[in-house]
């Protein structure tokens, strides 16, 4: 994972970002499930460990992701699902995030920072918390908490099914006082229509990927 990060960082991904403070409108729809596991930094106080905090509209409940190491071998992430929907290349998501006494750095961070990676994909066996299974999604941008107080956006420039949450606060923070990640409140994505056929096309990437799958477990 580290690698897929640093890679797309390297190549400037940033040029597929549209980044914003905004304000969801009527047409967002929120994250309606989440796969996400707690890698050992994520406490019980607030409930922060509920993943189910970070589901529907932003209303204060939150999850922490979980503080990624540098290395990356113990990653903080979620993997978010909207009732099933692929949405078009354009559709914007938004990250809505909750630190308690945020005071703005130039940065981007609050002067407590955080900070996390968005990915997005069509492939992903929901449901297992693979780390691995992220290999197949592509990186669209960085997100920081001041930013995400009210919602912060990026535009995703490929069609996707699940947007994938990675903490980087230690990449971005190294003496962050953070201890358990990025603290997401909600994920939305205000849609692009997709063209007929790429529902289609995405189903059999996935029934592909479950192949694949399926072919390294019999293999072991």
């Amino acid at each position: 994972m580290k690698t897929i990060l640093k890679m797309a960082m390297a190549a400037g991904a940033t040029s597929a970002l549209a980044f914003a403070a905004t304000t969801a409108n009527a047409a967002t729809v929120y994250a309606s499930d989440v796969d996400w596991a707690n890698n050992g930094t994520v406490g019980t106080s607030n409930d922060r460990d509920d993943a189910t905090n970070a589901l529907g509209a932003p209303d204060g409940a939150f999850l922490s992701l979980g503080l990624s190491d540098v290395g990356y071998t113990n990653p903080g992430f979620a993997v978010f699902s909207f009732d099933g929907m692929t949405f078009g290349a354009g559709s914007t998501t938004t990250a809505y995030e909750v630190t308690f006494n945020c005071s703005v750095r130039p940065s981007g961070a609050c002067s407590y920072p955080e900070s996390l990676a968005v990915l997005y994909g069509t492939d992903y066996a929901f449901g297992t918390h693979d780390a691995a299974d992220l290999a197949d999604f592509t990186y669209a941008g960085q997100l920081f908490n001041a930013d995400a107080q009210s919602g912060a956006s990026l535009i995703i420039p490929g069609t996707f099914t699940y947007i994938a949450l990675v903490d980087t606060t230690l990449m971005n923070f190294p003496n962050s006082q953070s201890t358990d990640g990025f603290d997401v409140d909600a994920v939305g994505v205000s849609p692009v229509p997709v063209p007929a056929a790429l529902p289609l096309m995405a189903g059999g990437l996935a029934l592909g990927g479950m192949a694949r799958r399926r072919a390294k477990k019999a293999k072991a």
